[in-house]
């Protein structure tokens, strides 16, 4: 009986899986990108488990993994991303002609894609805080961690992109996951909340998101398109959070309370150090993590 019982909640799981992708993949638009889908209930994190695909391939083919729940999802400077039911935990992984210079790139067009199907689905008005968090009024609703293989010769680099967004997630229990790991200094909210509803489409929001993805990832090798779009796109958001949101940067292992001055073409910020009346340099490619 028990056995039946296990294979019965095997196929229940399976079923929806296929369900999911099937409908993802109904909703996606010409030209899509993404080839091959990987769908877990739970796993440890979308982020690792792409890298273990990119070192186990010679060639890789633009993919995207989602699951359920990340047991150990993971943020930026290691820190944790918690990741509950409900929210929308996902990586994509493709392989790039840029250089390493140039794979900031990514984090910006996510971060623009993120913002966009948020301003798509609701009538919110996201704000990205450099370099890779989306806030709603003032509270933090998703993250992007990138994370880069490089090759010797710089040449066909491989980059996986983690997107954590709190859609429909318990505000609670995601708060409580995050403080029994370490402090935060920001408050957080998820989608449901911001908007008032009970739910939000999962498989909806998710299928925007990476026809949008789709759209620009296939354009990011071409300089007329980082130019006008992503660079603008993302400069704009950026210099905008500056009036509703506080920034504090950690340069040296030296933390201090800055206001951006500028935007470089690149995603690096000119900082004023508020304390010593400074302008400070802080790198975008700070920001990619070296696989």
């Amino acid at each position: 009986m028990l056995f039946l019982t296990l294979l019965w909640k095997f196929y229940l799981s399976k079923k929806c899986q296929i369900n999911f992708i099937s409908e993802i993949a109904n909703l996606s638009t010409p030209g899509f990108i993404f080839n091959d889908f990987y769908y877990f209930n739970r796993i440890s994190s979308t982020q690792d488990f792409a890298f273990k695909i990119i070192q186990r391939k010679k060639k890789i083919r633009p993919s995207v993994i989602i699951c359920n729940i990340q047991s150990s999802g993971k943020g930026r400077k290691g820190y944790l991303w918690s990741s509950p039911k409900g929210g929308i935990w996902v990586s994509i992984f493709l392989e790039t002609v840029l250089k390493l210079e140039g794979l900031f790139f990514f984090a910006m067009v996510s971060a623009i894609c993120i913002c966009e199907t948020i301003e798509k689905k609701t009538n919110l008005k996201p704000k990205v805080k450099w370099p890779n968090d989306i806030f709603v009024n003032g509270k933090k609703l998703a993250g992007i961690l990138l994370d880069v293989q490089t090759t010797a010769d710089n040449c066909k680099n491989k980059v996986i992109i983690g997107m954590g967004i709190n859609t429909n997630n318990d505000l609670n229990l995601t708060k409580s996951k995050i403080q029994k790991e370490h402090q935060y200094y920001y408050q957080i909210t998820t989608l449901k909340d911001e908007v008032g509803e009970p739910t939000i489409s999962n498989v909806h929001f998710l299928s925007s998101l990476l026809n949008n993805l789709s759209l620009y990832l296939s354009k990011i090798d071409r300089d007329d398109f980082v130019k006008e779009l992503v660079q603008k796109n993302y400069q704009q958001r950026i210099m905008e959070s500056k009036n509703h949101l506080n920034y504090s940067f950690n340069v040296d292992d030296m933390k201090f309370d800055g206001e951006i001055v500028d935007v470089d073409v690149d995603g690096s910020l000119l900082v004023k150090d508020i304390r010593q009346q400074k302008i400070i340099s802080i790198s975008s490619a700070n920001s990619v993590n070296l696989k």
